[in-house]
């Protein structure tokens, strides 16, 4: 599976629906964009994808680190 946003070729599928329905969700693990199958094709489809929105490999090296969660605070 390719990648919308990245154009990476090792998308893969993280979760089915359950029966009676009929969708799917991907996942990158280059970009970290996660989708359903069922989302328009502007988002599903890597020529269709806008590209004010692609990342390259080049963009992912050297974009800021994600900052980590906190853990979660004690009720």
């Amino acid at each position: 599976m390719i990648c919308p946003r990245c154009d990476h070729d090792q998308a893969v599928k993280i979760f089915e629906a359950p029966e009676n329905a009929c969708w799917e969700v991907y996942r990158c693990p280059r970009c970290d964009f996660v989708w359903r199958n069922t989302e328009e094709d502007t988002v599903t489809r890597p020529e269709l994808y806008p590209t004010k929105f692609k990342l390259s490999g080049q963009k992912i090296q050297t974009m800021d680190p994600k900052p980590p969660i906190p853990p979660l605070a004690k009720a």
